[in-house]
């Protein structure tokens, strides 16, 4: 974990790039991470597969379309992107991950506001469900101010029924879950906004309906609140197998990174992203060089 942080300071003194307006994230995995708390059994943690009957069954209208997602989105999850390429990485690191340790419900987040953690837990989800037979649910866990509907498109006019009402007991998650439809990648939205998403997340309810989306699935991943301005993430944290923090590069100090490590606890942080972070020229080069045909 030292490494982590001296590389932290190192990119806190880059220059933020981007292509085509997208942040490039920098990936930083723990080699051996000690998930204390995943359950052992691999009928809950490995991977399953989902015949016919056993998918969960969608309301009538419950899609949406990634075809008006933010273009941010759209890029990662073009196949012949730069910077979906590094999006891909991660997903295979942490494929990796879950093949050792039998990960599967992952949770996302970040120290401060703005950082990026909402838009990298749409793309991850988004790049999880591109792999052939792979299905993939996010659920947007920021009962506070929710952005996964925002960022995914979905008209917030009229906000959908979601992950808020279900811990109320007012819905079951299989009634409320939208599915993208050209592809295995779910959403459980946010629902109305609740008085008290403290006592909300900190209901067995939580517990239960992660437990049943992680049979379901083969990756849950849950954005959630950034960690040092509440406690929703220290809450949700214990709930899942892993948590991946997002980093925005030249804009958080690395003490609040190691606060929030803290508050988590190292034993359940998978890895660091630095977001908005420089990224190699080889790595560039090598990757145009291998598709520039493909598009013409």
């Amino acid at each position: 974990m030292s490494e982590i942080f001296s590389w932290l300071r190192k990119a806190e003194n880059e220059k933020r790039t981007s292509v085509a307006g997208v942040p490039a994230p920098r990936i930083q995995v723990s080699e051996a991470p000690d998930f204390a708390g995943v359950s052992p059994d691999p009928e809950v943690n490995l991977p399953v597969k989902h015949p016919a009957s056993e998918r969960l069954e969608i309301q009538k209208g419950g899609w949406f379309d990634l075809g008006a997602a933010d273009p941010r989105i759209r890029k990662v999850l073009d196949p012949l992107s730069v910077v979906g390429e590094h999006y891909r990485l991660l997903r295979a690191k942490l494929s990796q991950m879950q093949k050792q340790n039998g990960i599967k419900t992952l949770l996302v987040t970040s120290s401060i506001p703005a950082e990026g953690k909402t838009f990298t837990a749409c793309c991850l989800a988004g790049v999880f469900a591109q792999e052939f037979g792979r299905r993939v649910l996010l659920i947007d866990a920021d009962l506070r101010k929710p952005r996964a509907e925002y960022e995914l498109g979905i008209d917030r006019a009229g906000r959908p029924d979601g992950l808020s009402q279900v811990l109320r007991g007012e819905k079951v998650a299989e009634q409320v879950l939208l599915s993208s439809g050209k592809s295995d990648f779910f959403l459980l939205p946010s629902g109305p906004v609740p008085e008290d998403p403290a006592e909300l997340l900190s209901s067995p309810s939580l517990e239960l309906t992660i437990q049943r989306m992680s049979q379901a699935f083969d990756w849950v991943v849950i954005d959630s609140p950034p960690v040092m301005a509440l406690a929703d993430a220290s809450l949700i944290a214990p709930l899942c197998d892993a948590t991946l923090l997002v980093v925005r590069a030249e804009k958080t100090p690395s003490k609040l990174v190691k606060e929030s490590i803290e508050r988590i606890g190292r034993n359940r942080i998978c890895g660091l992203l630095l977001n908005r972070s420089r990224r190699a020229k080889a790595s560039n080069y090598y990757y145009h060089y291998y598709h520039r045909d493909r598009r013409s």
